[in-house]
């Protein structure tokens, strides 16, 4: 089980599917945290791993997509981490993701600030694109996952990341 905690605008969006807190049970991703961002006004939602500080963005998504957002958060996720080189596979991902419980925000002012970071990179970056399709939005993400963080000793949450699946994989 995963779980991942939703600022407030995204809550708003998602109500249906927010839980009460229940017990954590830890995978080796962690906690994500979650919120809505727009790109070219299409509504998107950013994940962001509490271990690692690595994004996942899903494009275009839509309340009527909000039964399988499940699937789509393991689409994208492999995805990513096929566009930026980092070898696993679909099995090891459903496994280790396992079902994606959503909890109302936990107040993790670390990721919030992480978060906000990442959408305003994102405002800023989107500037380079004329077109916005899934690639273009791949590639703003692959730029967000290789910037170096204090909080990581100053390594990208793209290596982070990558050692955390070489060590599970093992």
């Amino acid at each position: 089980m995963t779980e991942i905690f939703t600022t407030k605008k995204l809550e708003n969006l998602i109500k249906k599917r927010i839980e009460k807190r229940t017990l954590n049970v830890e995978n080796i991703f962690g906690k994500w945290n979650a919120s809505v961002l727009y790109i070219a006004r299409k509504k998107c939602l950013i994940f962001v791993n509490s271990k690692s500080f690595y994004s996942v963005i899903i494009p275009k998504f839509s309340t009527t997509e909000l039964d399988k957002i499940h699937l789509l958060f393991l689409e994208n996720f492999y995805a990513q981490l096929d566009f930026e080189k980092i070898k696993t596979d679909a099995e090891f991902l459903v496994d280790n993701v396992g079902e994606l419980k959503f909890y109302s925000t936990d107040n993790d002012r670390k990721m919030t600030g992480i978060i906000n970071y990442n959408v305003s990179k994102i405002d800023y970056l989107k500037y380079d694109y004329e077109v916005f399709n899934s690639s273009v939005i791949r590639e703003l993400t692959e730029k967000l996952n290789l910037t170096p963080f204090k909080q990581l000793n100053w390594n990208q949450p793209k290596e982070i990341m990558n050692e955390i699946i070489k060590k599970a994989s093992v």
